[in-house]
């Protein structure tokens, strides 16, 4: 018997997940006990840690989004070397040898994402070679998830929904899990799986720690949980301009990335309006992410289903301004923490990958249809035996 048919045939299993997101802050690694299997896996986190990029490192990946061909080629291989050593820090923290973890699920780190762009072809690119990753800790590694859905007609993305449905939903009540990384996106679980919806609010940390980043010359990395909004008035004017975006008119399933609210948007945004005190234009973005992400709610979500409660996760949790937005906009609907599910906030995609990694080395599809927009289910990813 095999490795694949071997960990096919247990009733729980050690995976481990990896997740860099767009706000290209480090790797997340979760290692989890995945037990029982299709709709009624579940998962138990054993250990988390965010291991940070260094910051000549991050220059070096922030730099890729309009590198040359070498240098994305050589940093596929450098971000899988880092991703495999983020994978064996963990296991020798926790003393799980590479031997008693079944699978390694790397999402790795997203180059471009096109989706619903006029004239262009959907597409994505995810770099952190998964080979590297196999190699370096001998684990089974399953890889490139995205082009799966996009090639059953989907966007490739939000991906996550599969591990929110298994881990969040409860019968009888309308739950929306808010993820607010570089971009926020949403999933909302009203019982049975068809009726899933998820997609990319818009913009979340990016367009922030962007013009953080720009103000200070590199100096800081993002607003300290929203002090400096938190000391701004937002400018009515500049907000209206911001929630004019023809992306928030455009229906679910959508994704968006930061070839839409990357760097170059926030230098047009810091730009446009130096005559503001950068404590007002950071305020104002603050509570345009939050506006973005009931905008979502509003026109997509709530015309459909009773919301009950939102729980939110990603780095965006912890930028107290930003919440305090949130609940604002949102109340009566309560705003938690996602850990007040038991579901430490920072780990959750991680979390997902090691999921949606469980599910493709079953051969089970872990795309949403309704959340992707993909003709059909698909199994994701690449599997590097």
């Amino acid at each position: 018997m095999n490795r694949l048919e071997q960990i096919r045939k247990k009733i729980s299993r050690v995976g481990l997940g990896l997740m860099s997101g767009t706000s290209v802050d480090g790797i997340d690694a979760v290692l989890a006990e995945i037990s029982g299997s299709g709709l009624r896996c579940g998962a138990r986190i054993l250990a988390f840690e965010t291991y940070p990029f260094e910051p000549s490192m991050k220059r070096r990946i922030l730099k890729l989004f309009s590198a040359r061909t070498e240098e994305i080629c050589e940093m596929n291989f450098i971000i899988g070397e880092l991703l495999a050593d983020a994978a064996l820090k963990l296991m020798c923290r926790t003393g799980f040898p590479p031997g008693k973890v079944d699978f390694i699920g790397s999402h790795g780190q997203t180059l471009c994402h096109l989706s619903g762009q006029p004239g262009r072809k959907d597409s994505t690119l995810q770099i952190g070679e998964g080979s590297v990753i196999a190699a370096r800790t001998g684990v089974i590694t399953v890889c490139d998830f995205r082009p799966a859905d996009i090639s059953a007609g989907g966007t490739g993305a939000p991906l996550v929904p599969y591990a929110d449905y298994l881990l969040f939903r409860k019968k009888g009540k309308t739950r929306a899990l808010l993820n607010l990384g570089g971009i926020g996106n949403v999933t909302v679980l009203p019982g049975r799986l068809e009726e899933v919806m998820a997609f990319d609010t818009g913009p979340a940390n990016m367009v922030m720690d962007s013009l953080v980043r720009l103000q200070s010359r590199g100096r800081m990395k993002w607003d300290p949980r929203g002090r400096i909004a938190g000391r701004g008035r937002r400018n009515e004017e500049l907000l209206g301009d911001l929630m004019r975006h023809p992306y928030f008119q455009l229906p679910p399933p959508k994704s968006t990335g930061r070839e839409m609210f990357g760097e170059q948007f926030a230098r047009d945004l810091r730009e446009k309006h130096r005559k503001l005190p950068f404590e007002d234009l950071l305020a104002t973005v603050t509570f345009f992410t939050a506006a973005s992400v009931y905008r979502g709610f509003h026109d997509f979500i709530l015309p459909r289903f009773q919301v009950d409660e939102i729980f939110v996760s990603g780095g965006g949790l912890h930028n107290e301004t930003l919440m305090g937005f949130l609940r604002g906009i949102f109340d009566p609907i309560p705003v938690a923490p996602l850990n007040d599910l038991g579901i430490h906030g920072d780990a959750k995609e991680a979390l997902a990958f090691a999921l949606l990694a469980d599910a493709t080395l079953r051969g089970l599809p872990s795309n949403i249809p309704g959340a992707t927009g993909a003709k059909k289910p698909a199994v994701l990813g690449k599997i590097i035996l």
